[in-house]
């Protein structure tokens, strides 16, 4: 019998087993990366042999559909290709995963070794970027000006407790409620609200 939840489909069959599904032939249109960024690299590498990539040269860059579908199947065929023969070499060292040294290596064993330069330098860049992107978010997390509003500062919290941060049991409002019923803005000070607000 099979696990609760399991449906039976229209010739009264169980659902396929997932052995099953590995076991069906894969076609490349199931592994195609999508042509939206193939065209973008492309329109990016053509511009880089020029000056560099720039927005308004970049849109002015046309593609066939049938040269981003080549290049979509190309791309999709080199990838591939290549990883077959970095997951060879990560084998033939007794590892499960592959490496950057394994890629090169790879490039290496397909004729490409030209490409390693290349492929290490846009590797170098997009460590840096990565080590920037960390290094902004922590300095933006250790800022007490993009504090969370459930964070509370210890060295003001009584200094803070009379003026009304929130709302407090009589319901006057604060600051973040910068509009009223009408939804116009609201340029009253905090403090003449307060006051309004009592009476």
């Amino acid at each position: 019998m099979p696990p609760k939840g399991w449906k039976k489909d229209a010739q009264g069959n169980y659902p396929t087993t997932s052995y099953i599904k590995e076991q069906e032939k894969i076609t490349i249109d199931d592994l195609l990366f999508p042509k939206a960024t193939v065209a973008a690299l492309a329109k990016e590498v053509t511009l880089d042999r020029n000056d560099g990539p720039n927005e308004e040269e970049q849109s002015k860059v046309t593609l066939s559909k049938d040269a981003v579908t080549a290049l979509q199947r190309s791309a999709t065929v080199f990838v591939n290709h290549l990883l077959m023969y970095t997951r060879e070499l990560a084998h033939s060292q007794d590892r499960k995963s592959c490496n950057v040294d394994d890629v090169l290596a790879a490039l290496d064993e397909v004729g490409l070794g030209g490409l390693k330069g290349v492929v290490r330098s846009k590797l170098d860049n997009y460590l840096q970027a990565l080590e920037l992107r960390k290094e902004e978010k922590a300095s933006s997390k250790d800022t007490p000006e993009n504090a969370q509003d459930g964070d509370v500062d210890v060295d003001n919290e009584d200094e803070d407790e009379g003026e009304g941060e929130g709302e407090d049991e009589q319901g006057v409002e604060t600051e973040d409620d910068q509009t009223d019923n009408d939804g116009e803005e609201d340029t009253m000070p905090k403090k003449q609200k307060m006051e309004n607000n009592a009476m």
